[in-house]
């Protein structure tokens, strides 16, 4: 790849980032008020590994 192409994907992947940032703020946003409420379980416990044969 060279230099012009890499400049372009950069320049692509910014834009699209600048595009998601609102959407990604109101998510955390989201997220921060539900944990000072105390509805997020602070200790989760995962889910159990299935094994696919």
């Amino acid at each position: 790849m060279n230099q012009k192409a890499k400049k372009l994907e950069i320049q692509k992947f910014q834009k699209y980032l600048k595009a998601e940032m609102p959407r990604i703020l109101k998510e955390i946003g989201v997220y921060e008020k539900a944990l000072k409420e105390g509805v997020i379980k602070k200790n989760l416990i995962s889910a159990p590994q299935f094994t696919i044969e």
